[in-house]
């Protein structure tokens, strides 16, 4: 019985480990994929635009030279572009303000200086990312370890209970013959003792 309840917490032993790596891939599989398409959606922001003009530009409040202007802006600025509208975009900067300027002093491409703050940005969510691999692995690992030394302890202790059950098996056999033989030999003592003993003879004689 013994046997049978250590058996059966070795083989549970064995599928919480394997339920236990298959939940850590699971968790690993959305951090993969994040990193594997972390590139592609920061280059998809195709509404992203920036000032290309060399000089100061201008920004209205409305599709035309004949609106208020609201603010100016630099070269290299960067904006979101919300509506065209008879060669007038309308954008949104980074600080929220809104307005309109000629379309054809936007571009999408993005400045050197523009660039490399991306590729920082891209850099340092990669390296977060990893970072995060790397401990999910080794937790992963350790998990492993422990599994794996918990199963060699259950095997050891099912191999020792299997060798005990086998020496208990020959000392019941041992047993068993020794009880035979002893059975034998009482009935052999029985049987000499009742045959060796003379007869006494009867005490009357007939002449």
């Amino acid at each position: 019985m013994t046997a049978l309840l250590n058996k059966g917490r070795c083989a549970a032993g064995g599928r919480n480990a394997a339920a236990a790596s298959k939940t850590a891939l699971r968790r690993l599989l959305p951090l993969l994929a994040a990193a594997w398409l972390l590139p592609a959606a920061a280059s998809a922001g195709s509404a992203t635009r920036f000032i290309s003009a060399n000089i100061d530009v201008p920004v209205r409040r409305g599709a035309g030279d004949n609106y208020k202007i609201i603010k100016m802006v630099r070269v290299n600025v960067k904006s979101e572009l919300l509506a065209e509208k008879n060669g007038w975009a309308k954008v949104r900067f980074e600080d929220g303000d809104e307005g309109w300027l000629p379309e054809h002093l936007l571009t999408a491409a993005a400045p050197p200086v523009e660039d490399a703050k991306m590729f920082r940005q891209q850099n340092e969510q990669l390296r977060k990312k990893n970072d995060d691999l790397s401990m999910e692995l080794t937790a992963l690992k350790e998990h492993q370890d422990s599994e794996s030394e918990k199963l060699a302890d259950c095997v050891a202790a099912q191999n020792k209970l299997k060798a005990e059950r086998r020496a208990a098996e020959d000392t019941g056999k041992l047993f068993w013959f020794l009880a035979g033989g002893g059975v034998l030999l009482l009935g052999w003592l029985l049987g000499r003792f009742s045959h060796g003993s003379p007869r006494k003879k009867s005490g009357l004689s007939i002449r």
